[in-house]
């Protein structure tokens, strides 16, 4: 496969250009005098009715303007982890980006006591903000806390990112990254998936040290700031930040749970055919039918995903499969693996770039049809960046729950269009390719919860070994794969895989995926039923997700998402294939 790279030259032309530096020094200045007006405002000097008008205002253009530079700086430092202008860069806008943090902490500050009955588009994050002024330290605190989290937890887990990135392990007569060595668990030969495994956990077992010294220091981070601001746990501010209810928590956890015998059916019927006694961690990923072109075990290449996904996407609407046509032809997508680049997959919005704003796409795709899925998934949260773009920035800001039924509604319609245009001889394949993910989002995700719960009750007694991590991680998994995968064979070093537990500002970013799963599948189940006359109706969805929570979303599509009833549904979606998995 040729090499796809995406192109950055519509955001800013280099980080040396006149534009970049502008909005550099725009974002500096701009802070600076919203920081002056909240003072005034402060002193007595500004009515309401004055000062919160400008202030929002001014807020929207430095969200505009923070998301665009650092965007385009962590899209160019994640493509290559060694590009020292690109990190200087990235410290240097951490630097500047002290104020804007400043500017968010003392306007929550002002709220307290504010009428908003003049500005009922802004009233839903208006009232959000007020209840975050309850749960931050005094400005000066909050300044000092941003400033160190530079050298603190943001660069524990940049140390992730460049390891993880570079770990390496040799392979014939040449290396290859952890990356690569994770995309051979879709190989045919178990063999090579077994070589592949044991040289991946030998990489990360090399640097267990750093990995967890970093983990230590980004959730150490997390468990002082959060005793210091106030939250009863790092589990309840994970609620907050993802506008969902505790009960609505509750009961899908209760029902992934109950949903665990029904997965380790699947496991055992794929390790049937497969002509095995058991799933190894290896097997997770293979393919079933490798000698048969036809089915997902087969190879994709790039230009046949570029012409496969929009046609999907045209299922739903032209408009949304002309997107995506935009995003294959203009160089949104950064495809191909390479040494330095970052693992995994991500979407991030430029919102000042071309005409109206912009997204790219990362992924590291090696032709399976689950990296099919990847980029379908990537799309979907372009695509909600898409329908949102004209939306002011503060009403831009969906939570992790909601991000996700995007990207996974667009998982969801890529499979199923393809599913029901295949024939009988490839189902099999893609049936299996569809349960790997939805076993990943249900049992997997519900194995990290389990990990970082225990992990966030025991890190305030001190730092966690290594060797502890890994004990964490392995009755986690244990917990929900059971005895469907041999014990011999797990993956004790998921905790060092998994970059979403580094990040300093977002704990639990696991239980949104499967969230935004059986969201999706009802999303879905509603599409088929209503066919066309369903796009308008998602489009306002998913425009309102950046300004009511999670349970007014749900109602505004008829669901309860606070009654186990609503899950079980999704999870009957799932059954259904899994039942038909099993006749084959």
């Amino acid at each position: 496969m040729k090499d796809i790279a995406w192109n950055l030259g519509s955001v800013y032309p280099s980080s040396e250009s006149a534009a970049y530096r502008a909005d550099k020094e725009v974002l500096v200045s701009l802070s600076a005098t919203v920081l002056s007006l909240l003072k005034q405002a402060e002193s007595g000097e500004l009515e309401a009715s004055d000062w919160l008008p400008r202030a929002l205002e001014s807020l929207n253009r430095l969200l505009d303007l923070s998301e665009n530079l650092g965007s385009y700086v962590y899209a160019a430092w994640s493509v290559d982890t060694s590009n020292e202008a690109a990190q200087g860069e990235m410290d240097d806008l951490e630097e500047r980006s002290l104020a804007l943090k400043d500017v968010l902490v003392r306007f929550r500050s002002m709220l307290p006591g504010v009428k908003f009955e003049s500005l009922p588009d802004y009233r839903f994050w208006l009232d959000e903000q007020v209840f975050l002024s309850k749960r931050q330290m005094s400005p000066e605190e909050e300044a000092l806390a941003a400033d160190l989290q530079r050298c603190g937890g943001d660069a524990w887990d940049r140390l992730h990112s460049r390891l993880s990135s570079s770990l390496d392990r040799p392979w014939d007569d040449s290396e290859k990254t952890v990356t690569q060595l994770r995309s051979l668990a879709f190989d045919a030969d178990r063999n090579v998936r077994k070589r592949a495994w044991e040289e991946e956990c030998a990489a990360w077992k090399g640097a267990e040290v750093s990995f967890a010294a970093a983990l230590n220091g980004v959730k150490g981070t997390t468990v002082t700031l959060n005793t210091r601001r106030g939250w009863g746990s790092t589990l309840e501010k994970s609620l907050v930040q993802n506008r969902l209810s505790r009960t609505a928590l509750d009961a899908m956890l209760g029902v992934m749970t109950e949903s665990l015998p029904l997965f380790r059916r699947y496991f055992r019927a794929k390790a049937k055919m497969l002509g095995l006694p058991g799933l190894a961690w290896y097997d997770l990923f293979a393919p079933i039918k490798p000698g048969d072109t036809k089915s997902a075990g087969e190879i994709w290449s790039w230009e046949r995903v570029s012409r496969f996904i929009p046609e999907m996407f045209d299922t739903l609407s032209i408009e949304m499969g002309d997107f995506a046509r935009r995003a294959f032809s203009e160089g949104w997508i950064d495809a191909s693996p390479r040494n330095g680049k970052v693992g995994g997959a991500y979407c991030t919005n430029l919102p000042l770039a071309g005409n109206g704003g912009e997204s790219r796409i990362l992924c590291n795709f090696d032709g399976s049809f689950d990296s099919v899925s990847t980029v379908a998934h990537e799309l979907g949260h372009a695509w909600h960046g898409e329908v949102m773009k004209n939306l002011p920035a503060i009403n831009r800001e969906y939570p992790m729950t909601l991000a996700e039924t995007a990207s996974i509604f667009s998982e969801t319609l890529v499979f199923r269009a393809a599913l029901d245009r295949s024939p009988e001889s490839s189902k099999p394949g893609i049936i299996d390719t569809y349960l790997v993910g939805a076993s990943q989002v249900i049992v997997d995700i519900l194995s990290r919860f389990h990990f970082e719960s225990a992990l966030m009750r025991y890190r305030p007694d001190g730092e966690l070994s290594p060797a502890e991590l890994s004990e964490i991680m392995l009755d986690a998994q244990n917990r929900t794969y059971g005895d469907a995968l041999e014990e011999s064979e797990r993956h004790q070093w998921m905790w060092a895989v998994k970059g979403h537990y580094y990040s300093p500002d977002l704990a639990f970013y696991n239980f949104p995926y499967a969230f935004g799963q059986l969201f999706a599948l009802g999303l879905y189940a509603r599409f088929r039923k209503e066919g066309g006359d369903f796009a308008p109706r998602y489009r306002e969805l998913l425009r309102l997700t950046g300004s009511a929570d999670a349970v007014s979303v749900g109602k505004s599509a008829g669901f309860n998402i606070e009654s186990p009833d609503f899950w079980h549904s999704g999870i009957s979606t799932i059954k259904g294939f899994i039942e038909e998995f099993e006749k084959f």
